[in-house]
């Protein structure tokens, strides 16, 4: 993953839904046309640099009493096409009895070791079937990195209530005698007890999925067949979703489609800069996923990334729903379709989209049946998508794209504690400019997506409100000069953010107020020719407010190194 679209790779084994490739050559290409690629993963700052390492606040662990599981102990990873393959690694996890449920909090920790040469590679870890973790690991220094990946997974301690879980730990690796790297992993699970301070986490009663999907331009739905408990109260999905291929794994900066055909030679990604995933209920829109632009850490420049990985490269969102509106159509004890689409209506997906959906199910535990309606659906079949092009000629272009949506969807079910009505309204706006010259040799990027989604909840007492914002700012300045000798000058400047904002109501008093606001820049410097330039570092910003009071952590690297180290 070492190169933008606008750099091409070589074959992937194993089909386009995997990550494993090889890089044939340093190949000149781009999103949309000709640039110098960063070539081969290697340890551009010489044999060693530091572990990854991040600003973002640590996981909060209760203090109580805890029991750690192993469920994978220094498991290697060499070659995920092999006959056999070393992937999924397989097992069995037991909760521990020494620490019974209920619990104040379930962590899964992972603890990794490369060495050599080698790309950054996708992973999945499922529990039962139900996949709790999407991530993506560093690419190695010459003498070798460590690094370690918390992920609190309490929401899905519901699956241990069952007793064992099968366990699944998919890395699809290539080993060979220029990418040497052998992923080596650890992966715990630690079962918190409860106290007066840290009480039983409330969780869902039970959880469903669809499974893995895989969306293509020809087979862009993927549909499961789910019943629902006859007394469900409220219902939450996250989906789990990821770009893979050349192009999608970078949507974020493809061209318009008319550009790309006006400029044939230059091999480019089509399609704009806009995806969406729409989750579907018996084929009704009931939500819509816009993804974040997730950068790993092979990603435009290796040197970006080195030590400090992109936002959320190492632990990929679950992007959440609230399904409760639809809950009243759920009721019948006859299956439902729970679907998901990406982008059909636009046919914007050049490769391929990957991920599951999970739904969280909470019940009345005061009633054997509920019954309910929906009762207002305001939800566009797709976002509205607008694109304004200006070709120059010769490889060169300026365009803007932007997309929207404003949606509400209301409906109530009888409990045994009332009649309670859930209204969601969801404000989502996007928007890219990118101005693109010499073929993709210069390309600036500003990119800004806006998510607003409100839950209101009455019926059973006062007005409950919970609004939540996020703002994902992306910019990206990348430019490469050659002189008449023949030397290359390389520079990559990046911006990337993740704010959030969430707020609590009750009877339009605030209860709850948290935020996060996190940004990270990078920058890479490559020179080839009558010198050789290996430089990069980057600037970290962490800020949060919340229930554990406030953390604020600033972090800048130079050349693979904190600047702190001593």
């Amino acid at each position: 993953m070492a190169v933008p679209p606008l750099i091409r790779r070589g074959p992937r084994p194993g089909g386009p839904a995997r990550r494993a490739a090889r890089l044939l050559g340093a190949v000149v290409l781009a999103l949309t046309g000709a640039l110098t690629a960063a070539g081969p993963a290697h340890a551009d700052f010489g044999t060693d640099y530091h572990d990854p390492l991040t600003a973002a606040k640590p996981l909060t662990r209760p203090d109580t009493r805890a029991c750690t599981v192993e469920a994978m102990h220094d498991q290697p990873f060499r070659d995920g096409y092999g006959n056999p393959p070393d992937t999924p690694y397989t097992a069995t996890v037991t909760p521990p009895a020494a620490c019974a449920g209920p619990w104040s909090a379930v962590v899964l920790t992972l603890h990794g070791q490369v060495a050599g040469r080698q790309f950054d590679r996708l992973f999945t870890v499922r529990i039962g079937g139900v996949e709790v973790l999407l991530s993506s690991t560093p690419e190695p220094s010459a003498d070798g990195i460590g690094w370690t990946v918390e992920r609190d997974v309490t929401r899905y301690a519901p699956l241990f209530a069952g007793g064992p879980q099968p366990f699944a730990f998919d890395l699809a690796n290539v080993t060979d005698a220029t990418y040497t790297g052998v992923f080596r992993i650890t992966a715990e699970l630690t079962f918190y007890t409860t106290s007066a301070r840290w009480p039983a986490a409330r969780t869902a009663d039970r959880l469903l999925t669809t499974g893995p999907f895989g969306l293509t331009q020809a087979a862009p739905t993927a549909t499961r067949d789910l019943a629902f408990p006859p007394n469900l109260e409220r219902l939450t999905a996250e989906v789990y979703a990821r770009g893979g291929g050349a192009c999608e794994e970078f949507a974020y900066a493809s061209a318009p489609d008319a550009f790309v055909g006006a400029n044939p030679g230059l091999g480019a990604c089509g399609k704009g800069p806009f995806r969406e995933l729409r989750l579907t209920v018996d084929g009704r829109v009931a939500g819509a996923v816009w993804p974040y632009p997730v950068i790993y850490t092979g990603g435009w420049d290796p040197l970006l990334w080195r030590p400090t990985p992109g936002i959320f490269a190492f632990d990929l969102p679950a992007y959440r729903l609230d399904l409760t509106p639809y809950v009243g159509l759920l009721l019948d004890g006859r299956p439902h379709a729970v679907g998901i689409t990406v982008n059909a209506a636009e046919a914007q997906g050049n490769d391929v989209w990957t991920g599951q959906v999970n739904l969280f199910a909470e019940v009345d535990h005061g009633a054997a049946r509920t019954t309910g309606a929906l009762t207002d659906h305001a939800v566009a079949p797709e976002a509205a998508v607008s694109t304004a092009l200006t070709d120059h000629g010769g490889g060169s272009g300026d365009w803007s794209v932007t997309a929207g949506r404003h949606d509400r969807a209301r409906g109530w079910v009888q409990t045994s504690h009332g009649r309670i009505t859930t209204e969601v309204r969801d404000t989502l706006v996007f928007g890219s400019a990118q101005r693109f010259r010499d073929s993709g040799n210069d390309l600036t990027l500003r990119n800004r997506t806006d998510l607003t989604r409100t839950t209101s909840t009455w019926g059973d007492g006062p007005r409950r409100t919970t609004t939540v914002h996020e703002g994902e700012p992306l910019d990206v300045d990348y430019r490469v000069t050659h002189d008449a000798a023949g030397a290359s000058d390389q520079v990559t400047t990046m911006n990337l953010g993740y704010h959030r904002d969430t707020t609590g109501t009750v009877g339009g008093r605030t209860t709850e107020r948290s935020g996060v606001d996190h940004t990270l820049r990078p920058t890479a410097h490559r020179h080839d020719g009558d010198r050789t330039v290996r430089t990069g570092g980057s600037v970290e910003d962490y800020r949060s407010t919340g229930p554990d009071g406030p953390y604020h952590r600033s972090l800048t690297t130079v050349d693979g190194w904190p600047t702190d180290r001593g």
